[in-house]
This record gives C-alpha cells, structure tokens and sequence, in this order.
C-alpha cells in the first residue's frame, strides 16, 4: 500500500521573507518602481558580498550571458566550448549571434567540464593556428569558454583559467547554480572574466526572474552597462534633464526596483537559507547512504557546495527499478522530482550542428541515471521526513 502526502511536494520552492514583502510594498509606494536606486544598492550589496570589483543586474541570467559575448564581440565567425550538460541558455546566447557552440563532454562524478574534457574535444574537433584555437569543421575561431558549476559543484576554476589563458579564451562562467558557494578560499563571482548569476524562483537567493553579472573588468562591466537598456549612454534614474543619446543597438535586460528589493533582503538572508540547504543535503546523504543502487552527490572538492540540487544516480535493476521508476513512484507519493540536464545534442535544436553522442559517454550515462530530489530552504522538518520516507519505502521493495 503506498502512502501519500496530502498535498504535493515540488521539489524547489522559493521562500519569501516578510521583510521582503515590506521592502516590496515601500517601493511600490516611492513612485520608483523601474531601475533606480534599489538596483544600484543591490549591486553594490552583491559585489561586496562577492568580492568582486564589478556587479551589474540585470532581468535574468540569460540576458547576463548575452551581455557577456556580446562585450567580447563574439560573431557569427566565433565559436565557444560549452558542456554538453547544462540548460539551454548557456549554449542558446552563443547562437544568438550566428556563432557556433562546441560541446564538450563532462566528468562521471560531478558532470562538469574539465581540463580533461576539454582538451579531448580541442584535440577532436580543434586546431591551433596563428595563436586562434579554430574548429575542423566550420573554420570558426574559439573566443571563450562557459564552464558550468552544476547542482552547485564548482568547476576547477584554476586549471580552466590556465588552459584559457593558453588558448587565448575567455572564461564566461554559468554560476546560475553556484551561489553562494566557494572554491578555493573565494566566494564565486570573482574567479573567471565573468560570472553570471541567477535569480529565478528555484535558486539559492530569487528576485523571482532576474540576474547578475559580475566582472573585473571595468570596459566589458561599461559595455554591458550600455547594452542592458537600448544602448543609451545615461541611465534613466539619476540622469541629469532629459537628453540622452543612443549610441549602440541595445536591449531590454535592465533589473527593476521590485525585483531589486527582493534581492537586497535575499541577499541579507543568503548564509541562513544556505544553511538550510547544507542541513537538508546533511541528511538526505546520512538517510540514503545505505540504499542499494541509489548513489548520492559528493560533496564539493577544494570549497563549498551551494546544493541548489540534489542529483542523485539510479542503478537498472531488471524491470523493477531505474530512474523514471523512482520518479514515478515518488510522484504516486506526491513527491516531486525533476532532472537536470538533458543533454544539449538530444534536443531537436542543436542536433543541427552534429553532435556525434558518442563524444559525449559520462553526458550519456549522467541522462540514463540522473533525479534531483526536493531540497530548498522553506522544506519543513516534516517535508524532509516525507521525502526520506518515501526513497527508503521504494527502495525497501526491491
């Protein structure tokens, strides 16, 4: 007989603070509710927060990534290397400038990119000519790379920065995941040329949609600066009378007041939230360590794991169990579940450009296998124990 939670469980939820509310009410009342001062004070919050020189908002993580190849001038004749396991808008905002991503494989244990998978897609698909790593088959220069920190695991950001240095690349990370975790002593947001951050309902801090980006470097931070808001040379709030001029074909990516006012009390609250999901990761591996064919994430090498997921690995057992199995029976138990990532050659898009699966063996095997179970900081005490439950009750059967 299976036992059933009266309501249903999704496996991530945002949790809003009252403060929050207020913040959000006070700006709906100032008269100011688009980019003005409450997205300058969170950028400036976010960047000391990470300790990097630059920090700029923006209305997603997407519009981040954009912005960043765009301020390295990426074109239509440049390509970028890009793992093959990561949601679509790491390797969608190369597209949007005709250039051509290049997957990359990831490791078997924390699917990330490596300097070990790298160098087999340079060494298969690549060639170094005139100081420009060039792909085979298309001709196109490689300008950057876009590591992604996975379910909050970090790339080895040394050894990819060592690597891109060699190659001439720029480093574009996909922290989307990642905060506020560490690697190495540092917070995330300062290792690569860039990192983009999200704020979508599910991460670790929510402005509800929403992004940041943040960089050392004071020309690209300019160049996104202009390009988030139709290329105009002065910002709305603070602008001194009414002329501006527009000087590049820009967007609509800027960050508004609301949105902001969540992020500054998020923000406040981060360490806390983070604690909690450290707590609830803590014991899910303690109350799963023993199951037979489940196999649980490791903890983050050389710093700390955000666990904004939890993926764990399902073995086939016969006919009785394997990933959508499990998936299935927890949604029986009104547990909900999801999968991070499908691979990004198995999507009808991308299949234009020929991924081969083959290259991409851990990728393929991470697809066969993978499950993120429910962990988010508003999770009771009684919602953890349903979950637990229920993965021992399913696996008990077997």
């Amino acid at each position: 007989m299976i036992t059933a939670r009266k309501t249903f469980l999704p496996f991530a939820l945002p949790l809003i603070s009252e403060k929050a509310i207020e913040e959000v009410a006070a700006v709906l009342r100032s008269g100011w509710i688009t980019a003005g001062p409450k997205v300058k004070e969170f950028e400036e919050e976010f960047a000391r927060y990470c300790g990097a020189d630059f920090a700029l908002a923006m209305n997603s993580a997407t519009a981040g990534l954009h912005l960043a190849l765009e301020s390295i001038g990426l074109c239509s004749e440049d390509a970028v290397l890009v793992p093959a396991v990561t949601f679509t808008a790491t390797a969608e905002t190369v597209c949007y400038f005709g250039a051509e991503p290049i997957l990359t494989d990831v490791d078997p244990i924390y699917n990330l990119m490596t300097v070990e998978t790298l160098k087999e897609t340079i060494e298969r698909e690549c060639v170094f000519s005139k100081g420009n790593l060039v792909h085979k088959k298309t001709g196109k220069t490689v300008r950057a790379l876009m590591p992604v920190h996975l379910a909050g695991a970090v790339c080895d950001m040394d050894a990819l920065n060592s690597l891109a240095r060699e190659y001439h690349l720029y480093v574009i990370e996909d922290s989307a995941h990642a905060f506020p975790a560490t690697h190495k002593g540092r917070k995330i947001g300062t290792h690569g040329d860039f990192t983009v951050f999200s704020f979508y309902a599910t991460k670790g801090i929510t402005t509800g949609e929403g992004g940041m980006v943040t960089t050392r470097h004071a020309h690209f931070a300019e160049r996104m600066k202009l390009m988030r808001l139709h290329g105009i040379n002065r910002e709305t709030y603070g602008r001194p009378g009414w002329y501006y001029e527009v000087v590049s074909p820009g967007f609509k990516y800027n960050m508004n007041d609301i949105a902001a006012a969540i992020g500054i009390v998020q923000l406040s609250e981060a360490e806390d939230l983070w604690r909690r999901r450290i707590e609830i990761a803590d014991i899910y591996r303690s109350e799963f360590a023993q199951l037979p064919f489940l196999h649980l994430p490791l903890p983050a090498k050389d710093g700390d794991h955000s666990w904004h997921l939890f993926r764990v690995e399902v073995d086939t057992v016969q006919e009785r169990m394997n990933r959508d199995i499990l998936s299935a029976e927890l949604h029986k138990r009104n547990i909900g579940s999801s999968l991070h990532f499908i691979p990004l050659y198995e999507h009808p898009f991308y299949q234009r450009f020929g991924f081969d699966r083959k290259n991409y063996p851990n990728a393929d095997a991470m697809y066969k296998k993978t499950l993120s179970l429910p962990l988010f900081a508003g999770m009771t005490d009684s919602d953890i124990e349903d979950v637990v439950t229920a993965v021992k009750g399913i696996f008990s059967d077997l």
